[in-house]
């Protein structure tokens, strides 16, 4: 097992892993509101790097594919909860 961390705040959870070691997943961020969760991308060179999100507060990020593309979800500025790809 291997504690992946978090993003500064105090719940995490991992969603999916590829082929080549990536995990994707949410957790919270400081100041640890209730829902103030970010996608985050994790490899071991790397560590754990947040997706941001598209201007909202919260964004989760459930499945990744073994070229790297990322999908979840995000919140908008307006509060509105939209599907997204990530993609480097």
């Amino acid at each position: 097992m291997v504690d992946l961390g978090t993003l500064g705040g105090d719940n995490c959870r991992a969603w999916d892993i590829n082929d080549r070691g990536q995990v994707v997943g949410h957790s919270t961020i400081p100041p640890y509101y209730y829902y103030d969760y970010h996608a985050f991308i994790w490899t071991e060179k790397g560590g754990m790097v947040d997706l941001g999100t598209l201007g909202g507060w919260n964004s989760f990020a459930f499945g990744i594919n073994d070229r790297g593309q990322i999908v979840g979800s995000s919140d908008t500025a307006s509060d509105e909860g939209h599907a997204c790809l990530w993609t480097k």
